[in-house]
């Protein structure tokens, strides 16, 4: 099994192909966290064992990816592809990224992935001039004063903001936020900051009970918790269910809630509830239902988010179609599956994928808010 694996991926790090020679030629770079180098066998008794594995999550992004790649294949468009692992090793990446040889003939690179490396790479992207892709990090020091830097999850003040716009187009304030003030929690420093930042109404307790005095039912209200464990998720939405104040109430969770193996689904319908996610798959679609089928016929399993391999089709279709038009992000229109991408420019810095994805649980579907 293990050497098996390994085989695989020295297949797929070795892996350059130039397509059909029509048109101009592009050069992407990707930078992907496959640690070989330090692999080992894993313990798999369930399938959905597999994805806690990082390698496995990742070789699932590079699959989405070259079903991307396929595609231009097929249609002649002429694409140089490189693949590098690249993990945690610093000195690996720089003797990568010192390579001007190589450097001169790259359009785009994909990755680093992890924060440390990304930072470094980032820097030698700015001095050859070419665009780099962060996929997974919401970290806002990535684009400052580098305007070659695409972040392509959304900061955590594009929530607040969102909410903001909500409640003041439906007149929800102030808005409701039940967490503690005194424990450190990342994002709800960043409603807080936000709000205030803005002249945004809210107000704050830890109590459910409070939260519930605090609505007015007879318009619409928003409550955003931040708790997320399993005694604190039941009393809030048993709190709020069993009162009479739910029938304009937009309840916002951490999705991590739909996770939960304690948070009864009774509730769902009842409390009108909301979260936010970096994806969103309408699996109904034709387009869905085509690359799900297309993925397990080509890999013996199917794709997931937790395996990436929707980001990697979806980065690697809307960068393609960013190089066939100059570099211009305005001009690039394409259909995502899971990842739609719409960016902003810093000012002064690189671009940020602005486009928050608001979902909502109706009749035990999840789909895009309504409100």
């Amino acid at each position: 099994m293990k050497k098996l694996v390994l085989f695989v991926m020295v297949m797929f790090l070795g892996w350059a192909e130039i397509f059909a020679q029509s048109g101009e030629k592009y050069t992407i770079l990707y930078l992907i966290p496959f640690e070989s180098d330090s692999y080992v066998t894993p313990f798999v008794k369930e399938c959905e064992d597999m994805d806690a594995v990082r390698s496995y999550q990742l070789m699932g992004f590079w699959n989405g990816a070259q079903m991307a790649l396929d595609e231009y294949d097929a249609q002649g468009v002429p694409l140089n592809i490189i693949v590098r692992d690249i993990s945690n090793n610093e000195s690996k990446l720089r003797r990568l990224m010192e390579d001007e040889a190589l450097m001169k003939e790259v359009d785009l690179i994909i990755g680093p992935f992890f924060g440390k490396l990304f930072a470094i790479a980032a820097n030698y992207a700015k001095q050859y001039e070419i665009p780099i892709v962060n996929p997974f990090s919401s970290r806002q020091d990535f684009i400052e004063k580098n305007e070659f830097v695409y972040k392509l999850i959304p900061s955590l003040e594009a929530r607040p903001a969102m909410i903001a716009f909500l409640a003041q187009q439906n007149n929800a304030f102030p808005i409701i936020i039940y967490g503690d003030s005194i424990a450190s929690n990342k994002e709800m420093s960043a409603y807080c900051h936000y709000f205030r930042k803005n002249s945004i109404p809210f107000v704050m307790t830890p109590n459910a009970s409070s939260v519930v005095e605090r609505i007015q039912k007879t318009k619409p209200q928003f409550v955003v918790t931040f708790y997320d464990n399993p005694a604190q998720n039941l009393i809030i939405s048993r709190t709020l269910a069993m009162s009479d104040k739910t029938e304009n109430l937009t309840f916002v969770v951490p999705e991590t809630w739909l996770e939960s193996k304690t948070y009864d689904i009774e509730y769902y319908s009842k409390l009108n509830l909301h979260f936010f996610s970096d994806y969103y798959i309408d699996f109904d679609g034709e387009k869905a239902k085509t690359f799900i089928y297309d993925y397990a016929q080509r890999y013996g399993t199917p794709p997931t988010l937790k395996n990436f391999a929707f980001q990697g089709y979806d980065i690697t279709r809307f960068f393609v179609e960013f190089l066939r038009n100059g570099k211009d992000i305005d001009r690039v229109k394409t259909e995502a599956i899971a990842y739609p991408l719409s960016f902003d420019k810093s000012p002064g810095g690189g671009f940020e994928n602005v486009n928050v994805q608001f979902l909502e649980i109706k009749d035990n579907e999840i789909i895009p808010s309504q409100d």
